[in-house]
């Protein structure tokens, strides 16, 4: 799997889960933030990030342990994206 192609599964969690504008989806780029308090970011609070863990555990198949420090790899979708393709490998 391709960073590019996780880039696009993101994007389509988020509007599915997290129920975002789709034309704003399509705005999202790898450098987009996502935590709420970051300028330009998506605003992620606190129940979106599990809300999208959950999601991300059964779009790819990969488990997620959620007594890890996550926090740079939620930054963004560059980061969450290469976090998602180490535990796909």
């Amino acid at each position: 799997m391709m960073q590019k192609e996780i880039l696009d599964e993101l994007k389509t969690l988020i509007v599915e889960r997290l129920k975002f504008d789709p034309r704003r989806a399509a705005e999202m780029t790898l450098e987009t933030t996502l935590p709420k308090g970051v300028e330009g970011s998506l605003g992620l609070d606190s129940l979106d990030f599990i809300e999208l863990s959950v999601a991300m555990e059964e779009r790819f198949g990969i488990v997620i342990d959620e007594a890890e420090n996550l926090a740079d790899d939620f930054l963004s979708l560059e980061t969450l994206s290469r976090f998602i393709l180490s535990k796909v490998k």
